[in-house]
């Protein structure tokens, strides 16, 4: 069996002293001048750092009034071959990732908070991260500090499907996405960031967030819909970011009526006008007389500068921002614009597939007529189990599929969702005129509710055996997904269209007076491109319109 390819000192810690009396000369040389990785942890907190020179690092972090490390009681040092001025970063980025996402199912008086208040220095790839990462950093974990007590679950595995290592403020970043980081902290205009679904738009916000907030020491907004709120809050929270930054949907930011030196607005294309078909609790901030002062203008008022992240074909209901005065106010305002193009939801692990996750996107958008891209129709054409999608017969195979990935993979978020295609009765009590026990009902024995409740419903017991809809999954990732593309969803004579009798959203369909079956196919369109993109590792769909499936089939080759 091979050696260990790290090293580890053990320190205790008395108030500010170290106690390196068992350490040997070496283990002294490399406390005083060597690379290493530095966890400081007592019962209720823990830090992780680098340096070259620890034990002069020490005395500075002695000093500091901000954070008291006199709360620590132990310290472990990592050091060897492979950590060096390459991999330190990276070791450390993923050290106080891995250690907040082991806090999150703990109940909150036995969790460590983490003390680390910045994202330390940027992520550049090295050769010899694969080593880094199999050779140290899992052993170091599962060896080290799993029998030292500081974590509780022994295997990485499970916590890298966890949201708090996914949207991590410390998570490793492309360099598109670390450019764009720097050039909004350096730049005094407000931006427009653009991406498609998958490109890891809300990754950049919650980095960004944290660099402005803890480098800059800004007053930050972050912005959010109804149903990401509280994991948004969960996010900055872990990493000991709650305090400074505020978080809040449109709405609830606008009504404190607070300034702040930037505002970072996720799913920007579902902010709002004052449209017919609006929750009659937002209408409150609006103002009548001036149809202008939607929410988009109403946040830029309260701020110095705006981050958008926007996706125009995400907007999925007449109350969204018109599509043309969202692009008016951009131009008025003289906003900057960035795209972001690298797709890192979908992850195609098909064995010897040419095919990427661009084909994918380009397919789904190509089979609902949204826009016309090229892509390698074989990504839609592999026969195999394992292969990334694959189309079934039922609703309930759907949840077979789902269920099954779930014994395989028991940490993987896995969901059935599905088009607003039933009415939702189950949300009313039982003698209501609208009630129904169950939404969705194939046969006696396979029956199923919509999602219980919008807001944080992935966090949910039981949420595993509902059907989620658009409102409950919008701007969130899913392990392996089943889509149930319902009959509010048809195509006649070569066109995919809306069916306005099998859509039961009330403030999804435009008003009678200015009804156009055309924005509505828009919106059903549009809503079916998010379910069909929210899953990484494999998909499902069940097609309730044959002769929908048939134009599927057709697109992508299958015919």
């Amino acid at each position: 069996m091979a050696g260990k390819k790290y090293g580890v000192i053990h320190l205790s810690l008395l108030a500010e002293d170290l106690d390196t009396g068992h350490c040997s000369e070496e283990q002294r040389t490399v406390l005083k001048h060597g690379h290493v990785i530095y966890i400081y942890y007592g019962r209720r907190s823990f830090y992780v750092g680098q340096t070259d020179r620890f034990l002069t690092r020490h005395d500075e972090h002695m000093a500091e009034v901000e954070t008291d490390y006199r709360q620590f009681e132990k310290a472990a040092i990592l050091f060897g071959q492979y950590v060096d001025g390459n991999s330190q970063n990276d070791l450390e980025a993923l050290l106080i990732t891995y250690l907040t996402a082991d806090q999150e199912n703990l109940p909150r008086k036995e969790k460590r908070v983490c003390r680390n208040r910045t994202q330390g220095n940027r992520f550049v790839d090295y050769p010899y991260r694969e080593d880094v990462l199999t050779q140290v950093l899992t052993p170091f974990w599962e060896q080290e500090l799993y029998k030292a007590g500081l974590v509780h679950q022994k295997s990485l595995d499970g916590l890298r499907n966890s949201i708090l290592f996914k949207y991590s403020p410390f998570t490793e970043l492309s360099e598109e996405q670390s450019a764009l980081i720097h050039e909004i902290e350096e730049g005094p205009r407000s931006v427009l960031i653009e991406g498609t679904a998958g490109t890891g738009k809300t990754v950049v916000l919650t980095n960004l967030a944290a660099r402005l907030c803890e480098h800059h020491k800004w007053n930050v907004g972050v912005v959010v819909k109804a149903n990401w709120v509280k994991t948004a809050r969960s996010i900055f929270r872990a990493y000991g970011l709650g305090k400074n930054i505020e978080v809040g949907t449109a709405y609830q930011l606008i009504r404190q009526k607070k300034r702040f030196h930037i505002l970072l607005v996720d799913e920007a294309h579902r902010l709002r006008w004052n449209s017919p078909k609006q929750n009659h609790l937002t209408t409150g901030i609006f103002d009548s007389n001036d149809p202008r002062k939607n929410e988009l203008f109403l946040l830029g008022e309260m701020a110095e500068r705006l981050v958008l992240f926007y996706d125009s074909i995400q907007a999925i209901r007449p109350s969204d921002i018109p599509y043309r005065d969202f692009q008016d106010y951009i131009q008025e305002k003289g906003m900057e614009r960035r795209m972001l193009t690298r797709q890192f939801r979908v992850r195609i692990q098909d064995k010897n597939a040419t095919y990427t996750a661009d084909d994918y996107i380009n397919g789904i958008c190509s089979f609902l007529q949204i826009k016309q891209d090229a892509f390698d129709p074989c990504v839609f054409q592999n026969p195999s189990k394992d292969a990334y999608f694959g189309v079934v017969d039922s609703i309930h195979e759907l949840f077979d599929y789902v269920d099954e990935r779930r014994q395989y993979h028991p940490k993987a978020q896995c969901r059935v969702l599905a088009g607003y295609a039933r009415p939702w009765g189950s949300r009313y009590q039982p003698g209501h005129k609208n009630y129904a026990e169950f939404d969705w009902v194939e046969d006696e024995e396979h029956r199923w509710k919509w999602n219980s409740t919008h807001e944080n419903w992935i966090a949910l017991p039981g949420s595993e055996d509902e059907l989620g809809s658009i409102h409950a999954i919008q701007g969130v990732d899913l392990d392996y997904v089943g889509v149930v593309i319902a009959k509010d969803l048809a195509c006649q004579n070569g066109r995919v269209s809306a069916v306005k009798e099998h859509y039961f959203d009330t403030n999804g369909t435009p008003p009678k007076e200015s009804f156009s079956l055309a924005e509505l196919s828009a919106y059903v369109r549009q809503i079916y491109y998010v379910l069909l993109t929210r899953g990484i590792s494999g998909i499902r769909v069940y097609f309730e319109d044959p002769a929908l499936k048939r134009h599927f089939m057709e697109v992508v080759g299958r015919a």
